[in-house]
């Protein structure tokens, strides 16, 4: 098994991408970011990859690149996958076969209120808006389980730096298979 291989999973805000380069600073491990791949392919900014194109061609542009960044990246690697795409067929059999190939899924979980506060949603907005926090945390629920079918250790970012969350990840990997990830060698 080759623990060196990292794959987190994550509701938006949970902490893939931050604790993603935290974990790949400490491990010296390449980071593939699925979000920032995708925005990148798309030719827009992460941050505003999901307003800038149509969601149903960012979910399949997401998927594409979740799909490729699973099948390329099999030796040492972290990936931040999140979790928009985790309703695809192509990329659960991916995830499938990453973790058969030795990968460690962790799913990064917080509270609700934090993973609001996290994406902004905790300042006033207009009432034409509708209930954007009652959306959003239907969605949380959607993403929440989709992360929980797919295994692994479960990291609580809720109250961490993401290098703590990064630490307690290498922890909890320790424990799991009594190795931590090794570092990359140039």
């Amino acid at each position: 098994m080759n623990p060196a291989r990292v794959v987190l999973l994550g509701a938006p805000g949970a902490g893939c991408s931050s604790v993603g380069r935290a974990l790949a600073n400490a491990t010296g491990l390449p980071l593939y970011d699925v979000g920032q791949e995708t925005a990148a392919a798309l030719g827009t900014l992460p941050e505003l990859a999901l307003v800038a194109v149509p969601e149903e061609r960012y979910r399949r542009a997401e998927a594409a690149t979740a799909r490729q960044t699973l099948g390329q990246a099999a030796a040492g690697a972290v990936i931040a996958l999140g979790s928009g795409c985790l309703d695809d067929d192509a990329v659960q059999a991916a995830l499938t076969q990453a973790r058969a190939d030795g990968a460690h899924l962790v799913h990064l979980t917080a509270t609700p209120r934090r993973l609001a506060t996290r994406n902004g949603l905790d300042a006033p907005r207009s009432v034409a808006l509708g209930n954007v926090y009652q959306a959003f945390t239907r969605m949380l629920r959607e993403r929440e389980t989709a992360c929980a079918q797919a295994g692994g250790v479960v990291v609580d970012t809720t109250d961490t730096t993401p290098e703590r969350a990064a630490a307690l990840v290498l922890e909890q990997l320790a424990d799991r298979v009594g190795s931590t990830p090794r570092r990359a060698e140039p």
